[in-house]
């Protein structure tokens, strides 16, 4: 009866890890809840982490935890389920609990990247200046640990997508701006173009375009395979009012990349800007079909200036030119009859 089980919990635990990697977090949530109830110690532990870790992602924020308190009671030096209750806590606004959280798993796991990476999150919200040293930390370690990088799945540019829309929000745009120059010049092979790319962006969002274009230029000069970057350069030259030169590095990257979504979405942003309704409303529409069937991978948006909202932003722009051309026919329509 023990063996039997164990076959099914087993079972049970292998398909749930599946189906999470996969990103069907739903159907793994509700295998990996089904297993507690066989599950033995060390597989309820297991389980426990891995609800949480879905419920987060899901956020079902009630339930994460929940099962992750009652993993951490039972284990207490495990440093991932400590790091989950984190996150868990800091999407609650529990900023006390995720502070406490944070520091116990780092008791377990020293200088880990992804612990101190949440720690700068906790920070960002009541010591922004903490933040940023702490950012600047974690990127350090980053570099001097690529290893651990790769073993922990970390996405290295996380960081530095921190520190820029850190920059943004409290205004450490020139100090933010020099430590990019600084890991630019730091001769890494990786490091200066990402530097570089996230310099232009924080340019660009703070009004500084031209300053943005030469940024973006130096990172094609430095990885001319870096491709957001040209269509970053696109994005800034429109708003410049430069059309011809956006027309140029949007091309490029659509010609790199002619099933992509971003490229139909650089020239609805051109459009957009001339304006070009007619245009506009066609170039977004296909946009909106293309991410249906073929969206940017999460990660890559990272490296992209693109606003937060900004699907929700083309999908309002569609909806009221569609209802402006319409009003503008009926008042046609009366005009003539």
């Amino acid at each position: 009866m023990d063996f039997f089980r164990r076959w099914l919990v087993g079972r049970d635990l292998r398909r749930a890890r599946a189906l999470e990697g996969e990103g069907y977090l739903e159907r793994a949530l509700a295998v990996y809840e089904s297993s507690l109830e066989l599950a033995n110690e060390a597989e309820r532990v297991t389980a426990l982490r891995q609800v949480g870790s879905c419920a987060l992602r899901l956020g079902k924020l009630a339930r994460a935890r929940e099962a992750l308190a009652e993993c951490v009671k039972r284990t207490p030096d495990d440093p991932d389920a400590w790091l989950l209750l984190g996150q868990t806590q800091l999407e609650l606004r529990d900023l006390l609990g995720a502070d406490e959280a944070l520091h116990t798993a780092l008791q377990q796991a020293p200088d880990r990247i992804d612990i101190l990476h949440a720690q700068c999150e906790v920070y960002a919200i009541k010591f922004p200046r903490a933040a940023f040293e702490a950012g600047k930390r974690v990127i350090g370690l980053i570099l001097e640990k690529p290893q651990e990088v790769e073993r922990l799945r970390f996405p290295r540019e996380l960081p530095l997508v921190f520190l820029r829309n850190l920059a943004m929000e409290q205004r450490f745009v020139d100090e933010t701006i020099a430590t990019f120059d600084e890991l630019a010049g730091k001769g890494n092979r990786w490091i200066k173009p990402v530097a570089l790319n996230h310099k232009g962006i924080l340019l660009a969002n703070t009004g500084r375009l031209d300053e943005a274009v030469t940024a973006y230029l130096a990172v094609l000069s430095a990885d001319p395979e870096f491709d957001a970057a040209q269509l970053n350069l696109g994005l800034v030259h429109a708003r410049r009012r430069d059309f011809d030169a956006a027309k140029a590095s949007l091309s490029v990257y659509a010609k790199r990349h002619p099933t992509d979504a971003l490229s139909t979405y650089g020239f609805g942003v051109l459009a957009e800007t001339k304006p070009d309704v007619t245009e506009m409303v066609r170039l977004y529409s296909f946009f909106l079909e293309r991410m249906k069937t073929n969206p940017p991978a999460p990660e890559s948006l990272g490296r992209l200036d693109v606003a937060r909202g900004w699907v929700q932003h083309v999908e309002t722009v569609i909806e009221h030119s569609k209802r402006h051309q319409a009003e503008h026919h009926e008042g046609d329509a009366e005009a003539t009859s």
